[in-house]
């Protein structure tokens, strides 16, 4: 990939000790919290879409990565005089990272948005440290060896996959497409126009993509795990805990398409860690799994699939004020079993499920209150409206949130 050269910068500017100044400084802290909210749409998307459920769980991390530096971000942009977090970034920016969403295979995706696009960013950032002075851009510089830190532990991660796909035409494109706007601050010497391609715009799928290991099937009732010897109810348990994929799906889902709306940034923040937390669940199923000798292969998407045709508000109700309501009571009981039977290691995986579904009660309560302000439902009303959807989805009349497994 082509190396991204800074234009001549005003005589001193890159001395050690001249540091930016606040307009400029301010100016780059915008783009990357720009950066940061399309590389959060972009891997909510490609959660979806990425067949390898390890890397999904990589792109979870990644993502909540993405959100936590934009919160840092937009902090400090408030802080600063002209730093309105709200003003316009060059349009070029915006065409540059709405076109990095569009690869079309997962070795395009996983080439063109960490070789190329996170790499820039990486780069934008140790340079814009290389200018700034320890004490006058101190706030600034706190924040960028932060967000350094974790970009480099996401291009190390994709550095080891070793693909064979590194230098595609797709990433051709994205690089050639960087140079020509002149690079993440358009301080670069600009190329000339590549050529543009005819490529299909990304779709989000409305359901959740696996590798061929992973088949879709139904998981063992909750009834019948209770009648199971210890060992084997807890390994169905464990490929219940697997199946958190669909939550995070759902989440996902959430997440790529208010990216395109005019929700509140702590909407963003809180659900990113809600889908964060959810990817980890089922991390924590693969993880256990493993040590009890089986290799998690299946997973049962429907309640994310029923959910995708609902509108925002509904799939926030429905999961945090519906299926975590629905699921909440099993959390003690679980966690109390473990501890009788001296198995601390799925006690600590089923007590960090237990607080964490606590939070995520919260945020259904705080948004699904927030987003009906001005409406005159209210959140019993939503419910109803999705027990509607569902009794249509399911060909017979539901009258409680619940799940099958």
């Amino acid at each position: 990939m082509t190396d991204i050269t800074v234009k001549d910068a005003p005589e001193g500017l890159l001395n050690e000790t001249a540091g930016l100044r606040i307009n400029e400084s301010s100016n780059h802290l915008r783009n990357y919290a720009v950066i940061e909210k399309h590389r959060l749409k972009i891997l909510a998307g490609w959660f979806l879409r990425l067949r390898n459920f390890d890397h999904k769980y990589k792109l979870a991390y990644h993502l909540y990565d993405a959100s936590e530096h934009v919160s840092w971000l937009l902090v400090r942009l408030k802080e600063m005089r002209g730093g309105n977090p709200n003003a316009s970034v060059r349009p070029e920016l915006k065409r540059f990272l709405d076109d990095a969403l569009n690869a079309q295979t997962d070795g395009e995706f996983l080439c063109g948005f960490y070789g190329v696009l996170t790499q820039a960013f990486l780069v934008a950032i140790k340079e814009d440290l290389q200018r700034m002075d320890a004490s006058g851009n101190a706030n600034e510089w706190r924040i960028l060896k932060r967000i350094q830190s974790n970009l480099e532990t996401q291009v190390d991660w994709f550095n080891g996959l070793q693909l064979q796909l590194k230098n595609t035409a797709w990433t051709d494109a994205l690089q050639k497409h960087l140079n020509h706007i002149g690079g993440i601050h358009g301080e670069c010497e600009a190329s000339e126009p590549p050529m543009k391609a005819s490529r299909a715009f990304f779709e989000r799928p409305t359901t959740i993509l696996f590798e061929k290991s992973i088949t879709i099937g139904e998981l063992e009732p909750y009834e019948n795990r209770l009648k199971m010897d210890t060992q084997q109810a807890t390994i169905e348990q464990f490929k219940v805990f697997f199946n958190e994929f669909y939550a995070a799906a759902l989440l996902a889902s959430i997440l790529f398409d208010a990216s395109d709306n005019d929700y509140p940034w702590e909407f963003f923040a809180d659900f990113s860690r809600h889908f964060w937390d959810e990817a980890r669940h089922s991390e924590f199923g693969a993880i256990r799994l493993r040590e009890l000798g089986v290799e998690p292969d299946r997973v049962n998407p429907i309640l994310f699939e029923e959910s995708q045709s609902l509108p925002i508000l509904h799939r926030v109700a429905y999961l945090t004020r519906g299926l975590e309501a629905y699921f909440m009571p099993r959390k003690p009981k679980r966690m109390k079993e473990y501890e009788e039977t001296g198995d601390l290691r799925s006690q600590l995986f089923a007590d960090q499920d237990w607080s964490d579904e606590i939070n995520h009660v919260r945020y259904g309560s705080r948004w699904t209150d927030h987003l009906l302000e001005d409406d005159y439902r209210d959140v019993n009303d939503i419910i109803d409206e999705v027990k509607k959807h569902l009794s249509v989805v399911r060909g017979y009349e539901v009258t409680d949130i619940n799940a099958p497994f």
